[in-house]
């Protein structure tokens, strides 16, 4: 298992017919970067499951959990919520791997994708009219007024000559 933390412990342990190499449930949390307590609501909810338990009776993970996990974090930096993320990964058992199961997961990512990029489109709006502030904000900058950010004042600037050109927040701070 990949050991990004020195102090993560990692044990081979025999499963079945092979052998894994397992880790604790606090050091899969380091190298996952997630809590303790995510985990084990993640447990809670059927989205991972510990491949064994030690004779102590703790919770023991193989690299199969790790990798789960980073599914499960990234799903949730798209925007998936943990009942969305659990019928995705649950979707092949659920469905037996069938035509249904392909369905339902292409119209989940579809779904996700569209949303993704309708905030790339919105965040890109944002971002034009942030730089053309901040070219605007320069422009005030070096000019020779001693009051600025006036309407009165800066009506005749060449930097706001043209309506279009002057973003919303520089008009409502103008006013």
């Amino acid at each position: 298992m990949t050991n990004p933390a020195a102090d993560v412990k990692v044990a081979p342990m025999n499963l079945g017919n092979e052998q894994k190499e397992v880790v604790q449930i606090g050091d899969l949390a380091k190298q996952a970067g997630v809590s303790v307590r995510a985990i084990r609501y993640y447990e809670e909810l059927g989205l991972i499951n510990p491949e064994t338990h030690s004779v102590g009776g703790f919770r023991l993970y193989s690299e199969d959990s790790l990798k789960r996990l980073r599914v499960i974090t990234r799903l949730k930096e798209l925007g998936l919520s943990l009942m969305e993320i659990r019928q995705i990964l649950l979707a092949k058992k659920i469905r037996s791997g069938d035509r249904e199961a392909v369905r339902f997961l292409l119209k989940a990512f579809s779904d996700r994708l569209s949303d993704v990029e309708s905030k790339i489109e919105a965040l890109l709006r944002v971002k034009g009219e942030l730089s053309n502030a901040i070219s605007i904000l320069r422009s005030c900058e070096n000019c020779d007024r001693e009051v600025l950010l006036d309407a009165l004042q800066c009506r005749g600037c060449a930097s706001l000559s043209s309506k279009e050109g002057v973003p919303d927040t520089i008009e409502v701070i103008l006013g």
